[in-house]
């Protein structure tokens, strides 16, 4: 058995989400509505780019340079990112980035000040490219991301202002797990603001960068045929504005999460009053499921005795329970000399267990009273649909407990290690010379 604790992510999964969303998108006579992955959800990920993909996004310099490392296209980048500096504009310009988005007056200003620089005498030895930038305006939703209506017309109606940049289009995202009613809302603002563009300044853009955060059922039994209905109802109020403008679709939570397994190992099991207690080795500083309303939703759950649980060429050869999931989850053992039958896996024993971390903080809390079949210790608990954010929106050094590890997984490359497990204590240390 492999050292606990650790994430698996499927990429076979992520190319058959990445496929079902295109051709959920495909308009009528081909027409192709290009499709954005916003790598902050898991930039693990980009270890495999499935094909069906036109664009990432990076909101960071360090983010770029996960790019940069791994090879991906310059011009299938999108630099996007509410704080950006003149260096790390410099960056994405000299590797080639191929769009940059402005969520400011500040940002036209200094994309525009580096390709003027660019295009100065002596610009080609620092290996800078020679052209203006294509760039996108960011259009607020009521945050501080991006800006007004106002200074969007400002340096659409000022070029002069900004003569190393040509603006090609907005980019508009007003939050996650949305429903219908609020996408038609934001593309009804999206029109709107296109509208008064051309009307004023004979504005028509290129491309318009649309975030539809469309919502992932962490918690649901049926969870693919609601994502797939959601998807297709989307769909179909995001073709038929693409029929007027030309849309472009950046997504993440959304492609990524349905790709993740975390697997953390039962340490310790004890009972005070009523409340049964599974202490894992892993915690809320590795799996952070967005909606889970203090531990007491339930994700998809599977145990594995720590005797079955191993890498085989393929996952479904990794032995263990494979039962229901969701809020009514009731596991069961299975081994590969046994068969039982679907009625006697409901009556085996079960527990209501409240799951917690290796944290000393009462919040460290998984899931709180879940119906499960008795554990023991050295069990090992998977948690699935946590492709999205978990790896690295955790917070991950609390306590300076070592980072888990990451495996990447296809069907036709097996498992490979991306990331052995890191020694926080390491990233942690004040120093090297406390004196008591």
């Amino acid at each position: 058995m492999r050292q606990t604790p650790y994430y698996v992510f499927d990429t076979d999964e992520f190319a058959k989400r990445a496929a079902m969303i295109r051709a959920a998108l495909d308009c009528k006579g081909g027409r192709r509505i290009p499709l954005c992955f916003s790598i902050k959800a898991n930039p693990f990920l980009l270890h495999r780019l499935p094909e069906g993909l036109d664009h990432v996004e990076v909101c960071s310099p360090g983010e770029l340079e996960i790019c940069i490392a791994l090879g991906v296209k310059p011009e299938c980048i999108i630099y996007s990112g509410v704080m950006k500096e003149k260096c790390d504009i410099e960056r994405a310009v000299s590797y080639g980035a191929g769009i940059l988005t402005c969520e400011s007056i500040r940002h036209a200003t200094l994309i525009s000040e580096v390709m003027l620089e660019c295009m100065s005498e002596g610009a080609q030895e620092a290996g800078l490219v020679e052209k203006k930038a294509q760039v996108i305006l960011r259009l607020t939703s009521g945050n501080q991301f991006g800006m007004s209506l106002e200074d969007i017309e400002y340096i659409i109606s000022h070029p002069d202002a900004f003569k190393g940049i040509t603006v090609i289009g907005i980019h508009y995202y007003s939050g996650t797990q949305k429903s219908l009613r609020k996408i038609n809302k934001d593309l009804e603002k999206i029109k709107s603001a296109l509208a008064m563009l051309k009307d004023k300044y004979g504005f028509e853009p290129q491309l318009v960068e649309y975030g539809p955060g469309l919502c992932v059922e962490y918690f649901e039994d049926d969870w693919q045929e609601k994502e797939k209905q959601s998807l297709d109802d989307a769909a179909e109020v995001l073709r038929e504005f693409a029929e007027e403008y030309p849309l472009g679709i950046e997504m993440g939570r959304f492609l990524a999460a349905s790709c993740g397994k975390y697997y953390t190992q039962v340490k310790d099991l004890k009972s005070t009053g009523d409340a049964n207690y599974a202490i894992l080795d892993g915690g809320i500083h590795h799996l952070n499921y967005f909606g889970q309303r203090m531990a007491m939703q339930v994700p998809p759950i599977s145990i594995y005795r720590a005797d079955e649980i191993y890498f085989g060429e393929k996952l479904g050869e990794i032995k263990g329970t494979a039962g229901p999931i969701g809020n009514t989850f009731n596991g069961c053992e299975v081994s590969e000399n046994e068969e039982r039958t679907e009625e006697e896996l409901t009556q085996l024993p079960g527990t209501d267990y409240t799951l917690c971390g290796s944290l000393c903080t009462v919040a460290d809390v998984l899931v709180r009273e879940v119906r499960l079949k008795k554990l023991k210790l050295g069990d090992v608990l998977e948690f699935a649909h946590c492709g999205a954010y978990s790896v690295t929106e955790a917070p991950a050094l609390f306590l300076s407990r070592q980072l888990p590890a990451i495996y990447a997984y296809s069907k036709g490359c097996g498992y490979e290690c991306l990331r052995e497990h890191i020694p926080a204590a390491e990233i942690n240390l004040a120093g090297k010379n406390c004196n008591l």
